[in-house]
């Protein structure tokens, strides 16, 4: 989560088949996934064993969802504002869930946040940065690119609530 170039998603693509079903209420939330304990990182174990959705005011969505992805089973969180389409928040659970997996491999941090639209400025906390990864979803013969973002959290933050033997 520091802010890992290494891996990054130029060039995926996924099939809407692939893409989880959320069924998500109008509001701005975060949606946590947990995953199964020990991670291995060439192991397929990386669906989410569980997604919960919480309800959260845009103004502490960032911060909060940095301060859930650091809880130990917490394997990917998503921010999902009311006005996102419920597309972009697929893609984005999809592309974490393979930037996590890669990075576990790369022996990074695999503890990820996404978002499917871009946080304001003006909610977004100090030393908070964003890279956007511009993926491909097919549907049948139809390709459309999506552009969903990551969310890099100081590493102050990280190194604070860095636990090794929780990841």
């Amino acid at each position: 989560m520091s802010g890992s170039a290494a891996v990054e998603a130029a060039g995926w693509e996924f099939h809407t088949g692939q893409l989880p079903e959320f069924l998500l209420r109008r509001c701005d939330a975060l949606i946590v996934g947990s995953l199964p304990e020990p991670v291995e990182a060439d192991s397929e174990a990386q669906q989410m064993l569980l997604s919960d959705q919480l309800a959260v005011d845009e103004d502490i969505m960032v911060g909060a969802s940095i301060g859930i992805a650091q809880l130990g089973p917490v394997g990917l969180v998503v921010l999902h504002r009311r006005f996102t389409s419920l597309m972009a928040s697929r893609v984005a659970w999809a592309v974490g869930t393979r930037l996590r997996r890669a990075r576990l491999a790369a022996g990074e941090s695999p503890r990820v946040v996404m978002a499917g639209s871009k946080p304001n400025p003006d909610v977004t906390p100090e030393g908070v940065t964003f890279t956007m990864h511009r993926v491909r979803v097919r549907d049948h013969e139809v390709v459309s690119p999506i552009e969903v973002w990551e969310v890099h959290f100081p590493a102050l933050i990280l190194a604070a609530g860095e636990d090794a033997a929780l990841l």
